[in-house]
């Protein structure tokens, strides 16, 4: 009669998700740190779902998936900074709440020169109710934006500057900012369908 071992509770961790990543995790930063660029590789893919996760609490999707970037543009300029043997992940993660809480403190002062710089709309020539109710929808409509997208319809229509400045301001690429101006003005056109005739 043979005798089957029955074994309860969890699995062993596997390479792929136990300690020893962490181990490893760690030791690719160093080697990184030291200018092997290949071990860029693994610290990215251990820490960028992490790092987007973790942003994601902080700002909408679009803003959390430019700010990854920005981190790990960051974490590159500082590898030669980390100290071998100390956690990554924390000090990746650091990097990237920072980078939010910043974002959002620009952010604020970005939508607080908006609303007060939408122009007064002009006396209305048919129904007053109709033309309050419009300039309502106008306002709740760009609230409702993403503040990436507040951020490049401000820019762009508000203050007139071309897409490369825009770019410039937002330490976005220039396709990134066109990207974020196609999208809001869709967002807006879809919002005020009912305010715009055809």
């Amino acid at each position: 009669m043979s005798a089957a071992v029955l074994t309860m509770g969890p699995e062993p961790p596997t390479p792929a998700n136990g300690p020893d990543r962490f181990a490893r995790l760690t030791e690719a930063m160093g080697r990184y740190a030291r200018g092997d660029a290949a071990a860029f590789a693994t610290v990215y893919a251990v820490l960028a779902p992490l790092v987007r996760r973790t942003l994601r609490r902080f700002v909408d999707p679009d803003a959390a998936d430019d700010l990854a970037q920005r981190t790990f543009l960051r974490v590159h300029r500082a590898r030669h900074q980390y100290r071998p043997g100390t956690p990554v992940g924390p000090w990746v993660l650091t990097i990237a709440r920072r980078l939010a809480i910043d974002e959002s403190r620009r952010a604020h002062r970005r939508h607080e020169v908006f609303v007060d710089a939408l122009p007064e709309p002009a006396a209305p020539t048919g129904d007053p109710i109709e033309a309050t109710e419009a300039i309502d929808a106008v306002r709740a409509a760009v609230d409702a934006l993403p503040e990436t997208q507040r951020a490049v319809i401000a820019l762009h229509k508000l203050e007139e500057r071309p897409f490369a400045e825009v770019a410039q301001a937002l330490d976005v690429p220039e396709g990134a900012a066109r990207i974020r101006a196609y999208r809001a003005y869709a967002r807006l056109r879809a919002a005020l369908s009912g305010f715009v005739s055809a």
